[in-house]
C-alpha cells in the first residue's frame, strides 16, 4: 500500500477546500453511487475509500468488514477495475434492501461481480477460518464498518492484522462510540507497527462530508515503536474500562440467577425455574447446562416442542455431547415421531456406547415397530454392557412374550429376578406370561391395536392374524385389517379380508360399503355390482346399497363398449330407482335421504359424453327427496334489500388444501370489501393453512363439519343474497345441501366441471377460454362466462429449487420423460394407443405415472399391439410428499395432458415448473383446462387439433431438446399473464351486482 501517496493526495484535496463545492465535478461517477441507498447522502466515505484503493500495490486486495451501505463498497471499486475485494457481513441479519441477494443484484448491475468475493458469514468466524487456509493475497486496505461493541472491534482488528501487507491502511467507521475508540487504542498499544494517521471528526455543518468519526490507521512492518505511554494512557475511555471491570460482578449475578433456576427446578416450581433459566440464557446463550436443564424442564411439563428446541441448541453448541441426542430421542418418542427417535437414540449410543437407558429405549421403539430381531440385538448389547441391570432382562423377556416364546420369556424374567428377587414388574410379567399362555387373544389384540395406532401396519397385521388363526374377529378387526392392507398398497388382500368379514357379519353395512368402494377403486366393477346386489339382499332397507345396485359406473373402463354399456345401465337403473322409491313413506324417505348422503354420481362425467339429461333427472330426484325431507328449505326466497353490501356465501367441504378448491382463494382474496361481504361455510373436517387463508379472506367464517341441518340454518340466518357452491358432485352431503333453496340466487362453479342438474342451482360460473361454442347445451344452469380462465389462481409459492436428480428417484438419466400424472379414471381406453405411438418414434421415451398402476393391463395390451413391452416404457412412482411431486415435474421433459378431461391444478403446477404441456381440447369444458391456460399465456404451439397432431407434438418435444427448452423458457417468462388474474374477479363481482339488481327491480 502506497501510504505516503494516499496521505499526500488526501491532504491536497482537503487543503484545497474544493471537495464540498466541486466534488461532483472532480468525481462525477460518485453521483450515481450515492443513489444506491446511503440515506445520509455521505460523499466522504466513498471518496476516501476510492482514494485508498487507487494506491494499492500489485497483488494487494481491498477487504471490507460490514456493509452498512453498499455505496461505500461501490465507491471503493469505482474506476479501479483491477482491484479485488473481499467483503464479509452477516447479511442474514439485515432487512431485504440490504440482503445478500440484493447486494449481488447491485454488483451484477454495475459489473462488479468479477471483482468482489461476497461472503454471508459472521466476520469473526470468517477471519478465524481464513487463518486455516493458505491465503496468498495480502490486504492493502481494510475498511471496518461492522459492530461497535468493544470486543467485536478489537478482535476484528487483531485478527485482520495478520493478513495485512507490510504497509497497509485500516479505516474504521462509526468511531463516535467510546467502545470503538478504546478498542482502537488497545489495538494500537498491542501492535507497535500500527499508528493513527488521521482522526476525522464529524462535520455536522457540512452534511455532504460525514457524520461519524473515522480513524485511519497505518501499518508499517518496519515500525517498532508508535506512542509514548502517556499518549496511550491519555486516550483511555474511563467509562468503557469501568464497565469491563464490572463484568466480574455481573458474572456473580448471573451465577446467582442460575442457581435460583436450579433450586426452583428441583422444587418443581416450573414457571419460576423457566423464567430464571431464560433470564440467564439471555445473557449467557452458550451455557451448556442451562440449555440441558431447560430441555429437561420442558420435557417434565410435557412441552415437547420447546424441549426439542433446547436440545437442538445444546447439540449445536456441543455436537459430541450424548445427552442432547438422548433428550431429542425422548421428545420425538413423546411426539410419536418414531423414526426420528430411533435415529436420536442410535446417535446417543454412538457417542456413549455404555449408556443403558438409550439401549433400552431404542429396543422398546424397535419392538413397537415390529422389528423384533433388531430389538433383541439391542437388548442383548445392553445386557453385555451391564449384566446386573434388571431392566434389560425385563425388556428382553417382554420381547419374547410378544412373539409367543413363552419359555424364553420366563427364563429371561428369572434372570432378572436373580438380580432383584422381589422386583414387582418382573413378578407381574411372569404371572402375565402364564395367563397369556392360556388365553393369548386379548394380548394379541392389545398389542395389534398399539401397532395400528403407531402406523406399523405390518406388525398390526401379524398380531391380528394370530387372532384369526384362533377364532373369527369382531367387525372392528376386519375394518382395521382392511385399512392396514390398503395403507401398505395391498388392495387385493384388503378386498379378500373384507369378503371374509361380510360373510361373517352380513348385516354390518360399513363392511359391505367399504368392500364395494375398494372393488370400484381397483377397476373390478362387475364384482362391485354383485357385492352391492348382495348387500341389498342382506340390508334391503339401506338405500345406500339400492343406489349402488342401480347406479354404479366404473371408475376405470377396460373398453369403449364398456362405457356404452354402463351408461345405458345407469339410465335404466335411474328410471327404475325413481319408479320404485315411494317418498311418501316416511321410512323410505329417511333411508333415501341417508343413502343420498353417502353416494354421488361423480364418475358419470368421465364417460366423455354430454350428461346434462342424466344429471337433470338425477338432480330432480334428489330435489324431490330433499323437498320432502326439508319442505321449509325449498321455498322461493325473496332477495333481501342491499342496504350496504351484497352478501355472498361460499359453502364447501373442501376449504383446505385440495385441488377442487385451491382456485377459489383468488375470488375471496381479491374481493371488493367495500361492496361485498364474504361468508364462508366449511363443512369438511381437515383444516390446514389453506383453511386459514379462507378464514382470513372472509367477513364471517363458519366451520360446521358433518351437520347438514346446522349449516342450512346458519346460511338462512345470514340472509345471503348469493350462495355459491364451488363444486357440486364430489361430496354427497354438499350435493344434498345444494338441492335446497338457501339463498335467492344460487350458483356453482368448475371445482367439479360438470353441470349439477339441480333445479335449485341458477347459474354455472365458467370461463370464456374454456368453454366451446354452444356450451349452454351442456348445462342445466344458466352459463356465465367469466373472462380468461375465470379464476385468479394463486401462483404456487412452494416450487423448490432443483436440488435432486433423476437418480434420486431411480429414473434413467438418458431418456425423455413424459409425465402422466392424472388420476386413473381420466384415462379412457380409446386413447391408450397414443403412448406406444409416441414410443415408436421416441425410442428412449419413458412414461412416468404417479397413480397409474391400475392401467397396467390396458397399457400391456396397447403396447403389445405395437410389438412393444410396456414395462420397457412405463414407470410408476409413489409420490407422497408435495416436494417430490414438484421435483419430479421439474425433472420431467414433457407433460402429457389427458383427453376429454384435462388436468386443472396439475397443469397449472406444471406451468409453474416450466414443464411443456401437450394438450388437445375436448368437446366439453372439463376437457379444455390446459388448453385455456396455454392460450392465456399465448403459448399455442403445443395445443393439438386432434389425436394425430397430439402425437406429432409430443414426438417433436421429445426429439427436439432446443424447442423443448424454448417452450420451457417462454412458460417462465409469461407466467404473470396466467396467475393471480384479477380481471375475472372484477367481472364476477359485476355479475353479482347485475343479477342482484335485476332481482330487486
Amino acid at each position: 500500500m502506497k501510504i505516503i501517496n494516499f496521505l499526500d493526495l488526501y491532504s491536497s484535496i482537503e487543503e484545497s477546500h474544493d471537495l464540498v463545492n466541486n466534488w461532483s465535478l472532480l468525481f462525477p461517477e460518485l453521483q450515481f453511487i450515492l443513489k444506491l441507498g446511503d440515506p445520509e447522502n455521505n460523499i466522504y466515505l466513498p471518496l476516501l475509500l476510492n482514494l485508498a484503493v487507487r494506491n494499492l500495490e500489485n497483488q494487494e486486495i481491498y477487504c471490507q468488514i460490514g456493509v452498512n451501505y453498499v455505496s461505500s463498497l461501490m465507491g471503493a471499486l469505482l474506476n479501479n477495475p483491477d482491484s479485488i475485494a473481499y467483503v464479509v457481513d452477516s447479511f442474514y441479519e439485515k432487512d431485504e434492501s440490504q440482503s445478500y441477494e440484493s447486494s449481488v443484484e447491485i454488483l451484477d448491475a454495475l459489473n462488479f461481480s468479477n471483482q468482489v468475493f461476497l461472503c454471508d458469514q459472521e466476520p469473526e468466524e470468517f477471519l478465524l477460518e481464513l487463518r486455516e487456509v493458505e491465503f496468498e493475497n495480502q490486504i492493502g486496505v481494510c475498511f471496518y464498518d461492522w459492530k461497535t461493541d468493544y470486543r467485536s472491534v478489537l478482535n476484528s482488528l487483531l485478527l485482520i492484522n495478520s493478513f495485512l501487507s507490510d504497509q497497509a491502511l485500516i479505516i474504521v467507521n462509526d468511531a463516535n462510540h467510546a467502545s470503538v475508540q478504546q478498542a482502537i487504542w488497545d489495538f494500537i498499544a498491542a501492535t507497535p507497527e500500527c499508528q493513527v494517521e488521521l482522526e476525522l471528526l464529524p462535520q455536522t455543518d457540512e452534511p455532504l462530508l460525514f457524520e461519524d468519526r473515522i480513524f485511519i490507521i497505518s501499518r508499517d512492518i518496519n515500525r517498532t515503536f508508535n506512542y509514548q505511554t502517556v499518549a496511550l494512557l491519555n486516550h483511555r475511555q474511563p467509562q468503557v474500562i469501568q464497565r469491563i471491570s464490572q463484568l466480574h460482578q455481573f458474572d456473580k449475578l448471573l451465577n446467582k440467577i442460575y442457581q435460583e433456576a436450579v433450586d426452583f427446578h428441583q422444587n418443581e416450581k416450573f414457571n419460576e425455574a423457566e423464567n430464571k433459566y431464560q433470564e440467564f440464557i439471555d445473557f449467557n446463550p452458550n451455557h451448556l447446562e442451562a440449555w440441558m436443564n431447560l430441555g429437561k424442564l420442558y420435557y417434565q411439563i410435557e412441552n415437547y416442542q420447546a424441549s426439542l428446541h433446547a436440545s437442538y441448541k445444546l447439540i449445536a453448541l456441543t455436537p459430541q455431547r450424548f445427552d442432547g441426542y438422548y433428550q431429542l430421542g425422548q421428545c420425538f418418542e413423546k411426539l410419536n415421531q418414531v423414526e426420528q427417535a430411533i435415529a436420536a437414540y442410535e446417535k446417543t449410543i454412538a457417542l456413549k456406547p455404555d449408556y443403558l437407558d438409550a439401549y433400552n429405549n431404542l429396543g422398546n421403539l424397535l419392538t413397537q415397530q415390529g422389528q423384533f430381531a433388531e430389538a433383541e440385538t439391542v437388548y442383548r448389547q445392553a445386557i453385555k454392557i451391564n449384566p446386573n441391570h434388571f431392566g434389560s432382562y425385563l425388556n428382553l423377556g417382554n420381547l419374547f412374550l410378544l412373539q409367543n416364546q413363552f419359555q424364553f420369556a420366563k427364563a429371561t424374567y428369572q434372570k432378572g429376578l436373580r438380580i432383584i428377587p422381589d422386583q414387582p414388574d418382573i413378578l407381574h410379567n411372569l404371572a402375565l406370561t402364564d395367563e397369556i399362555e392360556k388365553n393369548p387373544i386379548p394380548y394379541y389384540r392389545s398389542f395389534g391395536d398399539r401397532l395400528y395406532e403407531l402406523g406399523n401396519y405390518e406388525g398390526a397385521i401379524t398380531e391380528y392374524q394370530k387372532i384369526l388363526n384362533l377364532q373369527a374377529g369382531d367387525v372392528d378387526l376386519y375394518e382395521k385389517l382392511n385399512h392396514c392392507y390398503w395403507q401398505l398398497n395391498q388392495p387385493n388382500d384388503a378386498i379378500d379380508i373384507l369378503k371374509i368379514g361380510t360373510k361373517i357379519y352380513p348385516d354390518f353395512a360399513p363392511l359391505h360399503f367399504t368392500l364395494i368402494m375398494n372393488l370400484l377403486y381397483q377397476g373390478r366393477t362387475e364384482e362391485a355390482v354383485k357385492q352391492a346386489e348382495l348387500a341389498s339382499e342382506y340390508l334391503p332397507k339401506d338405500y345406500t346399497f339400492t343406489l349402488l345396485k342401480h347406479l354404479i359406473v366404473p371408475m376405470l373402463y377396460h373398453s369403449v363398449e364398456e362405457i356404452n354399456n354402463y351408461r345405458e345401465r345407469f339410465n335404466q337403473g335411474l328410471q327404475n330407482l325413481i319408479a320404485t322409491t315411494d317418498l311418501n313413506d316416511p321410512e323410505t324417505l329417511e333411508q333415501s335421504f341417508l343413502g343420498m348422503g353417502r353416494f354421488t354420481n361423480f364418475y358419470l362425467g368421465y364417460q366423455a359424453r354430454n350428461v346434462v339429461e342424466e344429471q337433470r333427472i338425477y338432480g330432480h330426484f334428489l330435489y324431490q327427496i330433499m323437498s320432502k325431507k326439508y319442505p321449509q328449505w325449498v321455498q322461493t326466497l325473496t332477495l333481501p334489500p342491499v342496504e350496504d353490501k351484497i352478501r355472498v356465501g361460499y359453502v364447501s367441504s373442501y376449504l383446505h388444501c385440495y385441488s377442487g378448491s385451491l382456485w377459489l382463494i383468488g375470488w375471496l382474496r381479491y374481493a371488493n370489501r367495500d361492496q361485498f361481504e364474504i361468508y364462508a361455510y366449511y363443512t369438511g373436517n381437515s383444516p390446514d393453512p389453506v383453511t386459514e387463508k379462507f378464514r382470513q379472506y372472509s367477513h364471517k367464517f363458519y366451520h360446521i363439519p358433518n351437520n347438514l341441518e346446522a349449516v342450512a340454518e346458519q346460511i338462512i340466518k345470514d340472509q345471503l343474497h348469493i350462495l355459491v357452491y364451488p363444486e357440486i358432485g364430489m361430496n354427497p352431503p354438499t350435493m344434498e345441501l345444494a338441492a335446497l333453496r338457501l339463498a335467492p340466487i344460487q350458483c356453482t362453479a368448475w371445482g367439479h366441471p360438470v353441470t349439477s342438474g339441480l333445479p335449485t342451482i341458477d347459474y354455472f360460473l365458467s370461463s370464456q377460454l374454456m368453454e366451446p361454442e354452444n356450451a349452454q347445451k351442456h348445462y342445466s344452469e344458466a352459463l356465465i362466462l367469466l373472462p380468461n380462465i375465470g379464476v385468479a389462481y394463486p401462483k404456487p409459492q412452494d416450487i423448490p429449487p432443483l436440488v435432486k436428480t433423476r437418480l434420486d428417484y431411480n429414473l434413467p438419466e438418458d431418456t425423455v420423460i413424459y409425465l402422466c400424472c392424472q388420476a386413473p379414471f381420466k384415462y379412457l381406453p380409446q386413447y391408450d394407443y397414443i403412448l406406444p405411438e409416441i414410443a415408436i418414434k421416441v425410442p428412449n421415451a419413458k412414461f412416468l405415472f404417479f397413480r397409474g398402476t391400475l392401467l397396467n393391463d390396458r397399457l400391456n395390451q396397447a403396447f403389445s399391439n405395437y410389438g412393444l413391452n410396456y414395462q420397457d416404457y412405463c414407470l410408476h412412482r409413489k409420490v407422497d410428499e408435495r416436494f417430490d411431486y414438484l421435483m419430479l415435474n421439474q425433472l420431467s421433459d414433457v407433460f402429457l395432458d389427458t383427453f376429454t378431461w384435462s388436468g386443472g391444478n396439475t397443469s397449472l403446477e406444471a406451468i409453474a415448473c416450466y414443464l411443456p404441456i401437450v394438450t388437445c381440447p375436448g368437446e366439453f369444458m372439463r376437457g379444455r383446462h390446459a388448453d385455456s391456460f396455454l392460450k392465456m399465456m399465448g403459448l399455442t404451439e403445443t395445443i393439438a387439433k386432434n389425436e394425430a397432431e397430439y402425437i406429432e407434438i409430443a414426438v417433436k418435444l421429445g426429439l427436439d431438446s432446443i424447442w423443448r427448452e424454448t417452450i420451457s423458457q417462454q412458460m417462465g417468462e409469461r407466467q404473470n399473464l396466467l396467475f393471480d388474474d384479477q380481471v375475472c374477479v372484477t367481472a364476477l363481482e359485476e355479475f353479482y351486482q347485475a343479477v342482484t339488481k335485476a332481482r330487486l327491480s
